[in-house]
């Protein structure tokens, strides 16, 4: 029976999630932010409807990359393995026609005299200068204190700059405005998230969820938010709740895959991989991750294959690599040992 420790899954760091050593971002891995398109997460499908938020690329935090899995060699220690999973990163929305609030499919405040200052920091923002938005914004909220927007917005820009905990202010200063937008919630959370303070982050997911029951994003932060906490079982049905929002949700069906690998469950986890496959052919992580599922199962054969294809789509995939390697003599073991009974 393959040792479960021998196949850890490939995930995207962060600079608060866990200490891994990081390889190059491989040839053909997804580089846009996964919330590009509600759709598709990694921008390529079409949005059946606006979604609070389209984003650029964040340099504030570090960008998404593959870090190394276990090498599939020899068992050691207990076989336990710690699963971590791909965090999506959180950016600046984009033009305003794309930012409506949550709860409608426009902007309730677009009356303000704060929103032609809004709209400018927005194009501000596309242009990443952050700095200069923050100033535009800041004259926003003095233009009108009252406007829930502007405190969402300088919020955003805020978390773009790395700075956590005034993020958190302007989105609480936005909730006692409007203690129903889903959007402020699921940006608060998010920055705590971040911060680590896992619990006040799964509160807010979860009150932005019971507001926006059509939103997936905050059903699937709340699953990324008890795998942080070791609540496998419970993200598993965070991640459920969101592919039941979207069903083409490709992010949704990747995390989900983890959490069951993470539950001992890879016949599950490679349902799942094939459904981010169908949704995101081109994706290495979803490849390699099947592979992981395959493996477990001692299907050596068709992990072969995963990797193979991963390794096709992302030829400088390393871990991809080490496995593949580790599964073919695997495979050769498993034959000789058949030839011999």
């Amino acid at each position: 029976m393959l040792n479960r420790s021998l196949f850890a899954v490939v995930v995207l760091g962060t600079s608060l999630s866990w200490s891994a050593h990081a390889l190059a971002q491989p040839t053909g891995m997804p580089t846009e932010d996964p919330f590009a398109d509600e759709l598709n997460p990694f921008g390529s499908g079409q949005r059946k409807k606006p979604q609070p938020e389209i984003y650029a690329n964040e340099p504030a935090t570090p960008q998404p990359r593959v870090t190394q899995p276990m090498a599939p060699t020899q068992p050691s220690g207990s076989g336990d393995i710690t699963l971590p999973v791909p965090f999506p990163d959180v950016t600046v929305p984009g033009p305003a026609a794309d930012r409506p609030t949550a709860r409608s499919g426009r902007s309730l405040y677009a009356e303000s005299p704060a929103a032609p200052l809004i709209a400018k920091a927005r194009d501000l923002e596309k242009e990443e200068k952050w700095t200069e938005a923050l100033e535009v914004l800041e004259q926003a909220v003095e233009a009108d204190p009252q406007d829930p927007e502007a405190h969402l917005s300088m919020g955003i820009v805020l978390r773009r700059l790395g700075r956590l905990e005034p993020a958190i202010e302007a989105f609480s200063k936005g909730l006692q405005l409007d203690p129903l937008e889903s959007e402020l919630m699921f940006r608060r959370g998010i920055a705590w998230f971040r911060l680590g303070q896992y619990g006040i982050a799964l509160k807010d997911f979860e009150d932005a969820s019971g507001v926006a029951y059509d939103d997936p994003r905050p059903e699937l932060w709340r699953g990324l938010t008890l795998m942080k906490l070791d609540r496998p079982l419970e993200a598993i049905s965070g991640y459920a709740g969101a592919i039941r929002r979207d069903r083409n949700y490709m992010l949704a069906y990747l995390n989900r895959g983890l959490a069951y690998l993470a539950t001992d469950e890879p016949g599950k986890a490679e349902l799942d991989f094939d459904q981010a496959i169908r949704h995101e052919p081109k994706d290495a992580r979803a490849w390699f991750n099947r592979g992981v599922a395959q493996a477990r199962q001692e299907a050596y054969g068709e992990a072969i294959k995963s990797y193979e294809l991963a390794l096709r789509i992302a030829p400088d995939f390393r871990a991809a690599r080490v496995n593949l390697e580790a599964v073919r003599r695997l495979q050769a073991q498993q034959r000789m040992v058949s030839s011999q009974r």
